[in-house]
């Protein structure tokens, strides 16, 4: 790999990493809220915006799967406890599974920084 392509995935992982703050953030205001088309707008943003970084990095598309799946999940859990179909403990284990999800993956990028 040419010198110019490992500075172009160091990039792209940086701006993952950074994406996958913004979105912790936005998950956090998320969390106990009732369902808020704005606020879930604003998710799907983060995610797509993932999306695109995580794209240029296939060493990480495991890692970037997964949370695609615990955001699925923790999703429709929400959706399910507005519905009175998921428990406040079930929604807690899968908001636990997500954030594990989202910080390997942040932590695959740091990594991925420094080693670039």
């Amino acid at each position: 790999m040419s010198a110019s392509q490992a500075s172009a995935l160091t990039a792209i992982a940086f701006q993952l990493a950074a994406a996958l703050e913004a979105y912790e953030a936005e998950l956090d205001r998320m969390t106990g809220v009732h369902i808020d088309p704005e606020l879930y707008q604003l998710v799907a943003q983060c995610m797509d915006d993932m999306r695109m970084f995580a794209a240029s990095l296939p060493k990480l598309s495991v890692l970037w799967v997964e949370l695609m799946i615990r955001h699925f999940e923790y999703t429709h859990g929400l959706w399910r406890g507005q519905r009175g179909e998921a428990t406040a403990a079930e929604l807690q284990a899968l908001y636990a599974r997500l954030r594990e999800a989202t910080r390997t993956l942040h932590g695959a990028c740091v990594r991925e920084i420094t080693e670039g």
